[in-house]
């Protein structure tokens, strides 16, 4: 699957900035749902992915233009038992965007999405009280996320002049940037995480920019974030025992 692994890539805040890229997930009473996308870039950064990409793929890089490509991206989503329903792409003088949207049959179909990256991670369980459910998202896996923060908890103190150098020009490279990841859920919200904001009775959202990054330990923990909501789920068939991972055991997030 190469097509949209670079999306993997782009949402994992290592390239350099002008990037506007936001994707909402939105989760039916069923378990279905739709992801969709809306991606904007300088060309710039597709030199700069294509070295990305050959850095992580051991000498199979893949294309990181294919995003653009309805086939390439209907054929992935297909592979994985989604289905592309909407795709469309526009370039504008140095700036390419493209806007997508697919949808998946059930909650497994979900966590075998590759619109997140290969090393995302969905879990759903019961939330903290009869009729709750929590929804968890680890954007680079949980483990990798359990690292980011032992890391940051690391770097708390006096800065090593070497960390600080790269902390800098780390920075430069994220101007511009702009990730959000929307969540909407089939029932009303009732708990979040403080890294996610709500925006509605049943939609919340995560965002990242730049100008939030000021420290290295909020750039590590950025780069490995975890997104936690808790909703109404009652009057629907979400925590029925094939759509309920095991897991750790369910602890109010907020």
């Amino acid at each position: 699957m190469r097509a949209i692994h670079t999306l993997g890539l782009l949402v994992c805040l290592t390239l350099c900035g002008c990037l506007e890229l936001e994707q909402k997930i939105t989760l039916k009473p069923d378990g279905s749902g739709t992801q969709e996308i809306s991606m904007a870039m300088q060309e710039s950064l597709l030199q700069e992915l294509k070295l990305q990409q050959a850095a992580v793929s051991l000498g199979t890089p893949g294309d990181p233009t294919a995003v653009f490509s309805e086939d390439k991206v209907r054929a992935e989503l297909e592979a994985a038992g989604l289905e592309l329903t909407a795709h469309e792409v526009e370039r504008v003088q140095t700036r390419r965007s493209v806007a997508l949207t697919a949808s998946f049959g059930d909650f497994e179909g979900l966590r075998r999405s590759p619109l997140c990256g290969s090393a995302a991670e969905w879990e759903l369980a019961p939330g903290p009280r009869p009729g709750l459910a929590k929804l968890t998202f680890y954007l680079q896996g949980k483990a990798a996320w359990q690292q980011a923060r032992q890391k940051a908890a690391q770097m708390k103190g006096e800065l090593d002049p070497v960390l600080a150098s790269y902390f800098q020009k780390s920075v430069a490279k994220l101007r511009g940037l702009d990730v959000a990841f929307r969540f909407a859920l089939p029932g009303d919200v009732q708990l979040w995480t403080r890294n996610m904001e709500k925006v509605s009775d049943r939609e919340v959202v995560a965002r990242v920019t730049s100008a939030q990054i000021k420290t290295p330990q909020d750039l590590v923990r950025r780069l490995a974030p975890r997104y936690v909501v808790v909703f109404d789920a009652s009057g629907t068939t979400l925590l029925a025992p094939a759509a309920t991972p095991a897991g750790d055991q369910p602890t109010p997030v907020r």
